[in-house]
């Protein structure tokens, strides 16, 4: 490998490495305006057109595979809203809760008033304060604080809200203190959904009364990364995809906040068919229904990856257009997967362009990792051969 190569390809695995990009990104590639119909029906003007005439508190629902680039068309969806003229914080719930666990009521409630705090307050639509938490989390903390005095008898359960650690980091990083906060408000959720309703329709006023680019039309809230919420470990799995299933079907009327409409990424796995308005980002489409390539779709899949090689030179890695077709067929579509191949094949490129031998362990090495994969994340995993997604 030549220094010129070495330093190409560490260009080429930090593009690649930059997965969740929105359409500012210069990566970025608009597949729902490529020739072919490489994808299903575009969700995000259909999603921005329900969203725009729903009243306050209305919930809505954006799910696909793992991989299917949902982040990236939930940034298209808030720069849609935007230019609409709507207030639009978007917000990650990886930056807030331990989605290797199981998600309540609880936990997502403090999430959801705190997120929206911080980013008010980074859009500067809520002011700065000079406390060390933002202005959901000092409501949330002295709520707290004043509900442990209110109920003696069950102040043991919960720790000191005035720990070194803010809220934020409780929720995110100590899973004791979570069990703790849902043992103490067991039995008492009406009193926090009102609480956190309470400070949502606070921030909001806030909001409308800084607002200083036209007619306030609504707040509109988009939680990213729920559809990250998996176990590592097989025995917590069910438990953590149960507790979401249940959320969404059972307490989903609880996150219906005040003066917001609110927009959840959510895994295939959960039914949010009942729950909502819903609409499905679907996987590039590089099979027909006969098993055949689907020449638009590889097409669409190249384009991707020639955005994320600088200058475009593709083959100064792939040595001819056959290999980047294996690539992108045996990705099934899914733009993640698709990264991960090319990841794969630049990591054990000894040298430039890599040979077939290559590739073929490439693909190799990214199938058997994903082997361990539940029934229901099989849909996003390398195929064998090709498959139709339509």
């Amino acid at each position: 490998m030549t220094p010129e190569d070495e330093a190409f390809l560490t260009e080429v695995h930090r593009n690649l490495d930059k997965q969740a990009i929105g359409p500012e990104s210069p990566f970025f590639v608009h597949l729902e305006d490529l020739p072919g119909e490489v994808l299903g029906l575009d969700p995000v003007p259909m999603l921005a057109t329900r969203v725009r005439r729903a009243t306050p508190g209305s919930l809505f629902f954006l799910t696909g595979m793992r991989g299917s680039g949902k982040s990236s068309q939930l940034r298209r969806f808030k720069q849609h809203l935007e230019r609409a003229g709507f207030p639009v914080l978007l917000v990650d719930a990886e930056d807030y809760l331990n989605l290797r666990r199981p998600i309540g009521v609880t936990d997502m409630l403090f999430f959801l008033v705190g997120a929206i705090s911080d980013e008010a307050v980074s859009y500067d639509l809520i002011r700065k304060s000079d406390a060390p938490e933002s202005y959901g989390w000092s409501r949330l903390r002295e709520w707290l604080a004043k509900f442990r005095l209110e109920t003696a008898e069950l102040a043991v359960k919960l720790p000191p809200v005035e720990g070194k650690l803010g809220l934020r980091a409780e929720l995110r990083d100590n899973p004791s203190f979570v069990a703790q906060l849902r043992n103490f408000l067991d039995g008492r959720v009406a009193e926090l959904v009102a609480q956190a309703h309470t400070i949502v329709e606070e921030m909001v006023d806030q909001m409308r009364d800084r607002w200083n680019r036209g007619e306030w039309k609504d707040l509109v809230v988009i939680v990213d990364s729920l559809d990250h919420n998996r176990a590592i470990e097989a025995t917590t799995f069910l438990e953590v995809r149960r507790a979401l299933v249940n959320l969404f079907d059972l307490d989903r009327a609880k996150l219906a906040l005040p003066g917001c409409r609110t927009v959840f990424t959510l895994p295939s796995l959960v039914n949010a068919a009942e729950t909502g308005v819903v609409r499905r980002v679907t996987n590039v489409k590089v099979a027909d229904q006969d098993g055949q390539p689907n020449q638009p779709g590889i097409d669409a899949l190249t384009q991707v990856l020639r955005k994320r090689i600088p200058r475009g030179e593709l083959h100064r890695i792939f040595p001819d257009d056959d290999s980047i077709r294996d690539l992108a067929v045996m990705s099934g579509g899914n733009l993640r997967m698709l990264l991960q191949l090319a990841m794969e094949v630049i990591t054990q490129a000894e040298s430039l362009p890599v040979d077939p031998a290559t590739i073929r362990s490439a693909i190799g090495e990214v199938r058997n990792s994903l082997l361990p994969l539940s029934d229901d994340e099989r849909g996003s995993v390398v195929r064998r051969a090709p498959v139709a997604h339509r």
